[in-house]
């Protein structure tokens, strides 16, 4: 038996966020947010869609939080009006740990 390791892998770490999402029917399609994340709304023609793109624009949003050294969205929790059920997304945020400071400051 043989095993192989992808190198390209060593230098990335891999966060998962348990995120919940706000997802609304527009007239266009459906719009997906998070009420502590400020800015990030994602737009789908589908339901999947909007999903998929509000994961896209997380990735790219907790990305951007690290590379400005801004705090990461870890233990937020929000409110919202009892008609409206969030939906939990677990999202997987690589991060290249050559091009990020975040394990030199714990």
């Amino acid at each position: 038996m043989s095993a192989s390791i992808d190198k390209s892998k060593l230098n990335q770490l891999v966060l998962r966020f348990e995120v919940g999402v706000i997802i609304e029917k527009d007239d266009s399609g459906f719009i997906a947010y998070c009420p502590v994340l400020k800015g990030l709304i994602a737009e789908g023609e589908t339901e999947k869609e909007v999903k998929n793109n509000f994961a896209n624009s997380f990735i790219s949003y907790i990305n951007s939080a690290i590379k400005h050294r801004d705090p990461l969205p870890i233990c937020s929790a929000f409110k919202v009006a009892t008609n409206i059920k969030p939906v939990i997304e677990n999202i997987d945020v690589p991060i290249d740990i050559n091009n990020c400071n975040i394990l030199a400051t714990v």
